[in-house]
């Protein structure tokens, strides 16, 4: 968990070394103020003037590279720094501010050897131990990193006494923090953070990061107080108000996360990551049209931004737009060629398409970047199943079960290549054990009665339905097949006001019906339903399949 750290600055180091009076007094305090224009003026005066000692240049080389580091003029910092070392070589603290210099241009060795440098010269420099902690850690050496902190905590008392405004402990705390939290170890980490926070409670750092702690732990309930704390004393922390919406939403809480990544786009709206979050939730919700919305400005706002191509491209697939889908999650792949769900994805649009060969592509593509990928080696199955390759489909199905042994999904797909691949009792075995892994399945259910069926064991659909919910769909079906329910009533329960809703519904109608009418020996009802299932059922079904199959079983055709 990467957070920001805390460097402790040279202003206050610098303020307590007492220089000569050949400069004007006027000129010191400027020198040493906080206006970095004046102070450059000021200590410029000192250094040109004449009657300064060596030591007391030093020290105006080091208040004029302070300036300039407080300005970004990062090289005249060195430079002075430099200069300031050259006339006093003990001058720890010039050694320091270098060293603060050279860590704020990405130079984390010139700056370890600065601070180290200004730690053999004054091994009671606190925040020496403090800002070389940091470096360590920017370059991944955590353990030096809280040896470090821990030595800066160690001191801080005496450092403190000395230099009253470094507030050295909370910021040792906070940052040795941040490497235990970087080490994994969460428990240590926020162990400081509450340090941190018992020194300062209005820190409004440590309040997030360690929200950050908690939300790593799953405690989102302790990280949404955090967070909110964070949001009282910085109402206007965008970034705050987009994490405490992460929380909420590891909750449950849809609609307040949502409400809090609102705030946070309104108060900076040119985040991309916080529409990608709010966009994301919208979909949950099924509203695809705000969440394109807000996906559409993710990508407007980083055109580089894979997932929210690959998203958008869900949103698209769920509004029944596949060509729109193909071309975002083409557009994500580009982006990130790695993107093994792109893969899976495309190849899922490509057999609802019927183009089962582009989607066993895809889907290979996929299990190549990610080899133990479970839903892949299924959906491989099936596209494998649908153009006849029932051998390779099994082996995609088995390969599922093998690296997930509670697979239901692998277990009843498997079990219906089985069935039509004539192996009946395989084909009961594993439909049984996929409505066991399942029990609150209706459709597994279902197939384990009509494979049980044909293998004339008995029936264990009654007992079965008391897992399952019977007030949504498909409980019309099960009530159907349990005789408590004519089909002509479960072809009206398939009405409903969404058209792609009602029209899974009656495809589903459909070919259960055929299953039922088989039943009844009644073949020409059957064959009458089984095409009207082929015909119109999505092609990445489980019944569009089967309606197929059992066509063809019967010498018809769809």
């Amino acid at each position: 968990m990467r957070i920001l750290r805390v460097l402790i600055g040279t202003a206050a180091l610098f303020a307590t070394t007492a220089p000569g009076a050949a400069a004007s007094r006027a000129d010191w305090d400027a020198c040493k103020g906080d206006d970095p224009d004046r102070s450059i003026a000021a200590c410029t005066r000192i250094i040109q003037g004449r009657g300064e000692t060596a030591k007391d240049s030093a020290i105006a080389r080091g208040y004029r590279g302070l300036a300039y580091q407080r300005k970004g003029d990062l090289d005249r910092a060195i430079a002075d720094y430099d200069e300031a070392i050259r006339l006093d070589p003990k001058h720890a603290e010039a050694y320091y501010g270098r060293g603060l210099t050279y860590r704020n241009k990405g130079d984390l060795e010139r700056a370890i050897a600065d601070y180290s440098e200004a730690i053999r010269l004054d091994p009671k420099l606190a925040a020496a131990y403090n800002n070389r902690g940091n470096a360590y850690q920017d370059k991944d050496d955590l353990d030096r990193a809280i040896a470090d902190f821990n030595e800066a905590i160690r001191l801080a008392p005496q450092f403190e006494a000395v230099y009253p405004d470094t507030i050295i402990r909370r910021l040792a705390h906070f940052n040795r923090g941040g490497a235990y939290a970087d080490k994994g170890d969460l428990d240590r980490a926020i162990a400081d953070f509450n340090e941190a926070i018992r020194l300062d409670p209005h820190y409004a750092d440590a309040h997030y990061t360690r929200a950050a702690a908690y939300a790593n732990k799953g405690d989102f309930a302790r990280a949404v107080a955090d967070l909110s704390e964070v949001i009282r004393l910085d109402p206007k922390s965008a970034v705050a108000y987009n994490n405490r919406g992460s929380a909420y939403a590891f909750q449950g809480d849809i609609d307040r996360a949502i409400a809090d990544f609102s705030e946070s786009i309104r108060l900076e709206p040119r985040v991309a990551a916080v529409h990608y979050n709010r966009g994301k939730l919208y979909q949950l919700q099924g509203k695809n049209d705000r969440a394109i919305a807000d996906l559409s400005e993710a990508i407007r706002l980083d055109p580089k931004f894979a997932a929210a191509y690959s998203d958008r491209a869900t949103a698209y697939l769920l509004q029944g737009n596949s060509d729109r889908a193909i071309a975002d999650f083409s557009a994500a792949i580009r982006l990130d060629p790695k993107l093994a769900s792109a893969y899976n994805d495309r190849g899922k649009v490509y057999q609802l398409q019927g183009n089962n060969d582009r989607a066993i592509a895809d889907l290979s593509e996929a299990i190549r970047l990610e080899p133990n990928f479970v839903s892949a080696y299924i959906d491989r199955g099936n596209a494998y199943r649908a153009t006849g390759d029932n051998d390779h489909a099994i082996a995609d199905f088995s390969e599922a079960i093998r690296l997930d042994p509670k697979s239901a999904d692998a277990y009843y797909n498997r079990g219906l290549a089985h069935l039509y691949g004539g192996d009946l009792a395989k084909a009961l075995a594993d439909v049984s054990e996929a409505s066991e892994l399942d029990p609150q399945d209706a459709y597994k259910a279902l197939w384990a009665d009509i494979v049980a069926q044909r293998n004339n064991a008995p029936s264990r659909l009654s007992q079965a339905s008391m897992r399952i919910d019977m007030t949504p769909w498909p409980a019309p079906i099960v009530r159907s097949f349990l005789g408590r329910m004519p089909p002509e009533a479960v072809l009206a329960a398939a009405d409903d006001p969404d058209a792609k809703k009602k029209k899974n519904q009656v495809c589903e109608a459909n070919f259960y019906g055929g299953e039922l009418a088989l039943r009844l020996n009644a073949k020409d009802e059957a064959v009458r339903l089984f095409r009207l299932a082929a015909n119109g059922c999505a092609k990445d079904v489980n019944e569009w399949f089967a309606a197929n199959a059992e066509l063809k079983a019967l010498g018809e055709t769809p």
